[in-house]
């Protein structure tokens, strides 16, 4: 893909229809970033999405499945991550699609594609429903929060297809962000929300192999707006898994060109039932090793300290060492210039208040620095 391809082509009807959201956006400066992010309200218990339909001109969504590739129940058995993700803005006359599957023990690999037009077929705007049917790939997820979802998928470039169903592990599993708030920048203007703590039953096929999941894990990422990506320097999605439950945090900074850098994140545990919701500066995922990566001009993070809370006596409520057991990393083309982005299998270890944690997960990282 070049950076021409990804280039939105709008029709005359998206100006008229969203003239107030591109005034926001013209007006957005650094200042009222971060402001709004600043503004954010700590929250005792979870929101959850006023709506999983696409009303917006453009919708992208984001699909993992996290399983064990020999059939394996456990959550800190996971060895293996796919994940499927679209952009959807007809009236912008583009779309994506992007898959990859990275894993400890079976082949990894990734494609991408960009269509001049939309692909992605929508049928119900008060749920969470999107087809595609393309050359590269056949696809449905389908279903709600409260009932949960079927994904179904025919990944035709990976080979990989599959009939999954996710049910939530637990009804707080859910991240909102920014308390359900229009998050606005001078390249964005997005509500997103991530279902973090799912499990996944069914059966997928990995080149002629196939696996029956019992007990995997999964992450439903959804967002509707405008969105673009330049101006994000770079983020770190992480999420992890527990027989306890799961933890979700997304930090990212943004580079307002002449203005500087800001900082943003958002994130939120279930463990044992008990839902807490982090604030941007309320945890750090903290790089401490690197390693060379042969498809990229730089090396890559490998293992991270992740904190984040506070007791009354100032020690932190969560405490983990994260280290990479698999990635696949490639060049993106989203950013402005040397956009690195990275996806792990991880392993984790730590405490929540005291008590010993083990699991494993998945993070994206995407930077725009070198590492020497």
């Amino acid at each position: 893909m070049s950076r021409s391809d990804l280039k939105p082509k709008p029709k005359l009807v998206f100006f008229l229809k969203n003239i107030g959201l591109l005034w926001k956006l013209k007006r957005a400066n650094r200042r009222s970033g971060e402001k709004f992010v600043n503004s954010n309200v700590k929250l005792l218990e979870p929101l959850y999405p006023q709506s999983e339909g696409n009303k917006e001109p453009m919708e992208e969504g984001m699909i993992y499945v996290m399983f064990n590739s020999e059939g394996k129940n456990e959550p800190d058995k996971i060895d293996t991550v796919f994940r499927f993700f679209w952009v959807d803005a007809p009236v912008l006359r583009l779309s994506v699609l992007d898959s990859f599957i990275v894993s400890e023990k079976l082949q990894t690999r990734k494609w991408d594609e960009v269509y001049p037009k939309g692909v992605l077929f929508n049928k119900a705007k008060d749920r969470y429903h999107q087809e595609v049917s393309e050359p590269e790939v056949d696809f449905l997820i389908d279903g709600t929060w409260e009932e949960g979802y079927s994904f179904e998928f025919n990944d035709k470039k990976l080979d990989i297809t599959a009939k999954l169903n996710y049910t939530a592990i637990n009804d707080k599993g859910i991240l909102v962000y920014y308390n359900g708030r229009m998050a606005i920048t001078p390249s964005m203007a997005q509500k997103f929300y991530d279902s973090f703590a799912f499990k996944v039953t069914g059966e997928i096929v990995v080149k002629g192999k196939k696996i029956e999941i019992n007990n995997g894990r999964g992450i439903i990422e959804h967002g509707t707006g405008i969105f673009s990506s330049l101006h994000i320097y770079d983020w770190r999605w992480l999420n992890l898994q527990f027989s306890e439950g799961a933890i979700h945090l997304f930090y990212h900074s943004l580079d307002i060109e002449e203005e500087g850098i800001f900082e943003a994140g958002e994130g939120a545990l279930v463990l044992d039932d008990e839902w807490f919701h982090f604030q941007p500066y309320d945890f750090n995922i903290e790089e401490t090793a690197f390693a060379e990566d042969e498809s990229l001009h730089t090396k890559v993070p490998t293992a991270w300290r992740v904190t984040g809370g506070k007791d009354v006596t100032g020690k932190h409520l969560l405490e983990l060492n994260v280290t990479s057991t698999a990635k696949i990393s490639w060049l993106g083309v989203l950013g402005k210039e040397n956009q690195y982005i990275t996806n792990y299998v991880l392993e984790s270890e730590g405490t929540w208040k005291g008590k010993r944690i083990k699991g494993k997960g998945t993070l994206e990282n995407m930077m725009h620095r070198i590492i020497e």
